[in-house]
């Protein structure tokens, strides 16, 4: 790319674009060396709405890809910018379904980074009830849980709460991953929706209440006593129960000081087994 190019397109000099682009309507094809990225993905990226809406109308190149694959939509919803979402999706809203080389849409971005108002504009397209490959919605499903976006999870129940049952490839399902965090509140969420997501089994043969037991994470214990208690007396495949676990660590570690170490809330093993 034109290095007066790139300048004019990260200083938003719209002048200076458009003088540019009237010296040489290639311009307009023009892309970087690295990333292949057009014009359009560069204005997505940073956030000049109207070199955006000067450049649809010369070049409406919504749907191009750079070398990871990814469209103008991608670099919007990763940035959070909600008014250069719009208008890309105005001008092609099916570039929205393209995924990039690690199988990311631009609605997995957006979860991912915790835009909300960008996920509820895109899960208010028509096409988003049919994107059920497991590569796809229920990702961003699972993400946002593990990441804490509470309100992003909130969204995604609303619009597709039979997404709560679905699993990765490891067999986690969203209450699995977030019972590797704190989110109290996305725990609530999900266990409303159904009590017996907590009986769901991952691959490895864990319940979401035995990855927080392993965790250490026992503000969720009390999440799970008031909506699912019967959590408590399941094992996992192996046999195992929330207190073997615990007896298994006393026994390889209790020549150290590991059940003395505080975490980060200055909890330590032997303060949460009492």
């Amino acid at each position: 790319m034109d290095p007066r190019l790139f300048e004019a397109i990260a200083g938003n000099d719209k002048n200076g674009f458009i003088n540019l682009v009237q010296e040489n309507d290639n311009f307009l094809e023009q892309r970087t060396v690295s990333s292949r990225s057009t014009v359009l993905h560069l204005a997505s990226r940073f956030g000049h709405i109207e070199l955006v809406m000067e450049i649809l109308k010369l070049h409406p190149m919504v749907g191009a890809e750079d070398i990871k694959l990814e469209t103008p939509l991608h670099e919007a919803c990763r940035q959070g910018h909600t008014e250069i979402l719009k208008l890309l999706l105005e001008t092609n809203p099916w570039a929205a379904v393209k995924l990039n080389a690690d199988n990311r849409s631009a609605f997995f971005i957006a979860c991912c980074h915790g835009h909300f108002d960008l996920v509820k504009l895109l899960s208010n397209q028509s096409w988003l009830p049919g994107l059920e490959d497991e590569r796809f919605v229920p990702t961003c499903l699972h993400v946002a849980t593990s990441r804490g976006h509470t309100g992003v999870v909130r969204e995604l129940l609303n619009v597709l709460p039979h997404f709560v049952w679905k699993v990765d490839g490891n067999g986690y399902s969203p209450l699995h991953h977030f019972c590797n965090s704190r989110h109290l509140e996305i725990t609530r969420m999900l266990l409303k929706l159904s009590a017996d997501l907590a009986l769901q089994f991952s691959n490895t043969g864990y319940m979401p209440l035995h990855l927080a037991a392993m965790n250490g994470n026992t503000l969720i214990f009390e999440e799970f006593e008031q909506m699912a208690p019967i959590s408590f007396h399941h094992l996992t495949r192996q046999g195992d129960t929330h207190y073997g676990a615990f007896m298994w660590l006393v026994s390889a570690f209790h020549n150290t000081d590991f059940f003395h170490r505080p975490d980060q809330y200055g909890n330590t093993l032997a303060s949460c087994s009492l």
